[in-house]
């Protein structure tokens, strides 16, 4: 019998928010309901912008909401070298190509005008893959993925179901000469065993391409959870413009984590209004076949909320 496992996996690139708290929240509590194992991964292959101090206060945060996982935190960078191994399977399958264009220079080749009709994205790809593959590879280039451009219909444990387009060759390794993430993420879940991948849905177009992968690569696809996300009162993703909504800063002033807690328990409809509770109860008390579909809007008055203890 396969073992049920998922992952918490923060990116040390910036504080973690409340949005991030009720991502990490309810997939720790599905998990902890249904007795899968939950691994903790730092994605930490976002180069310039990766902050190594922040991999502890993430660890620390994740704690002070009364979150835990199953062995020692596993750092996505010692894993890199799997990655480059499947980058090499995938060209030796003629499924990747390096391709120095950049985006901007790849929509141009799909808009251009070829007779009486647009040009498509397939224009870019060589039209012998193992012979361009065979030629020099530049020091810094990307190398793109085969895809298959369609539209596909995923099967998603939260999200409501729609069509995702895929219309391009997607990269999976770029120029910085790192994985990109859509091929880094399914690469450590094959390999960590991971059987449900739960996650904001603004990565649901993800699924789409990371399917593809999973497919060319002949790999067990997870199944997918894509939850709600926790967006500002201009129904925007939540930025510095909605005000400070770290969840260290939450710490620091002083907020208990059951308020945390108790606010996100009223977007998943365990309760009617804002009242503490800790993570124990919440994984009691959360209905997982009723979590809301709908994104959730993180108010002022909530926020006010937070305060008022």
């Amino acid at each position: 019998m396969t073992t049920q496992r998922t992952r918490l996996a923060p990116s040390p690139t910036g504080a973690l928010h409340i949005g991030n708290a009720s991502s990490f929240l309810v997939n720790w509590a599905i998990a902890r309901k249904y007795g899968w194992e939950i691994l903790l991964r730092m994605e930490d292959l976002d180069g310039p912008r990766k902050k190594g101090e922040t991999i502890q206060t993430s660890i620390d945060i994740l704690t002070w909401l009364g979150l835990d996982w199953d062995g020692e935190m596993i750092l996505q960078s010692d894993g890199i070298q799997h990655s480059r191994d499947t980058l090499q399977s995938l060209i030796n399958q003629n499924l990747a190509y390096h391709c120095e264009l950049t985006r901007k220079e790849i929509d141009a080749v799909a808009s251009a005008p070829h007779g009486t009709t647009k040009q498509s994205n397939y224009s870019i790809r060589p039209n012998n893959m193992k012979k361009h593959n065979e030629q020099e590879v530049p020091l810094c280039t990307n190398w793109r993925f085969v895809a298959n451009h369609c539209s596909m219909t995923l099967e998603d444990m939260c999200c409501t179901t729609t069509p995702q387009l895929v219309e391009s060759d997607f990269v999976i390794w770029t120029k910085s000469n790192s994985p990109s993430y859509q091929l880094a993420v399914v690469v450590d879940d094959h390999r960590q065993g991971i059987t449900d991948v739960i996650r904001g849905n603004d990565l649901f177009h993800s699924a789409a391409l990371q399917t593809q992968l999973y497919e060319a690569l002949g790999w067990q696809i997870p199944t997918w959870w894509h939850l709600p996300l926790i967006l500002g009162p201009d129904n925007k993703r939540l930025a510095k413009r909605h005000g400070d909504s770290r969840l260290e800063t939450f710490r620091n002033e002083g907020i208990p984590p059951e308020r945390i807690i108790g606010l996100i328990a009223t977007w998943c409809d365990i309760q009617e209004s804002p009242a503490p509770m800790n993570a124990i109860t919440f994984c009691e008390e959360l209905d997982v076949p009723s979590i809301p579909k709908e994104n959730k809007i993180f108010t002022l008055k909530e926020k006010q909320w937070l305060f008022d203890f």
